[in-house]
């Protein structure tokens, strides 16, 4: 026959051993009260919240480096850069050292909001580190976004440089050939500017203009067009030297980094949390009694009989 547990027998055992299972109960409450009150230590948690928004501004020609820089992702990533943070620790003499795992930044969905959160062994210090790390965090994008600014000021410059070089060296030649074929001067002032001008043009200017036949003139005229265009390109290169050079002087990571809701100084530790790990131990307790009655009962009804002994013993005899 199958055997079966009948529920009265469950509970029998149970009722058996209830001072067992009390007994333990207790003793994992106890000794999880003990461990949150005196052994784990007590941490402190600060919120703040960061939005970061590059088109808040119009910066123009810089529009693009700054969108790059200024994104939630990047000031996420870089607020948990372990040297960094450290970085700024050091630069404020704080003796302590910075832990990837003690601070949380989750991007809010569809948002451009970004909650933080930093633990620390005192709430003085965990809002202290978080505005700190928040500082720290806009002013190394602050100094991304301006090197790079640095960086095409500097392209712009050398090719407004180069161009510079290139016209001059045009006009040179063009100016040589006027001279070297006895044209009048005022073929040189074609040079300078980038429109038709009307003159008094004297007899002898008349008779040096005749000397100019079909190949000198498709020259001069090239020579014009080429000097027109570089003026052109150069003039444009300088109009974006000047933007990257204002927009330079006047950048600051304010208003792409804007601190909504400022590092709150915690009233009370987030953790342990005492009540919900006496709970846990009083679970823990009640399985693990429950278990050890139900296993000395079992021990107790498998352990062979003196009758049986007895038998066992005749039959080997």
């Amino acid at each position: 026959m199958e055997e079966t547990i009948e529920l009265r027998e469950l509970i029998e055992t149970i009722w058996k051993g209830k001072w067992i299972i009390a007994g333990l109960t207790v003793l994992f409450m106890v000794a999880a009260a003990i461990i949150s009150l005196f052994v784990l230590p007590e941490k402190f948690e600060s919120k703040a919240t960061v939005q970061v928004a590059s088109e808040v501004q119009d910066t123009g020609i810089m529009s693009s480096y700054v969108a790059a820089e200024f994104t939630p992702n990047i000031f996420s990533q870089r607020i948990q850069n372990v040297q960094l943070m450290n970085e700024g620790l050091e630069e404020n003499d704080i003796q302590a050292e910075f832990r990837a795992a003690d601070l949380s930044a989750t991007i809010q969905s569809n948002t451009d909001l970004i909650d933080l959160k930093y633990t620390s062994t005192s709430a003085e210090k965990a809002k202290q580190y978080l505005e700190l790390f928040i500082d720290k965090t806009k002013d190394r994008m602050n100094t991304s976004v301006k090197n790079t600014l640095n960086q095409l000021e500097e392209t712009y410059s050398s090719e407004a440089e180069q161009l510079s070089g290139e016209i001059e060296g045009i006009v040179e030649k063009y100016n040589r050939l006027v001279v070297s074929n006895g044209l009048p001067d005022i073929l040189m002032m074609q040079t300078m500017v980038n429109s038709q001008i009307i003159l008094s043009v004297e007899d002898s200017q008349l008779d040096g203009l005749t000397k100019v036949n079909g190949k000198l003139h498709n020259e001069l005229m090239q020579m014009q067009a080429e000097i027109e265009s570089k003026s052109t390109e150069y003039r444009n290169v300088l109009d974006k030297y000047q933007s990257v050079k204002t927009g330079l002087d006047s950048f600051r990571p304010d208003p792409f980094i804007r601190v909504i809701v400022e590092p709150t100084l915690p009233e009370s530790p987030a953790s342990p949390n005492k009540t919900l790990n006496v709970a846990i131990a009083m679970v823990i307790g009640l399985m693990a009694g429950v278990g050890i009655v139900f296993f000395r009962e079992y021990w107790k009804n498998s352990a062979p009989t003196t009758a049986s002994r007895n038998n066992a013993g005749k039959i080997q005899s």
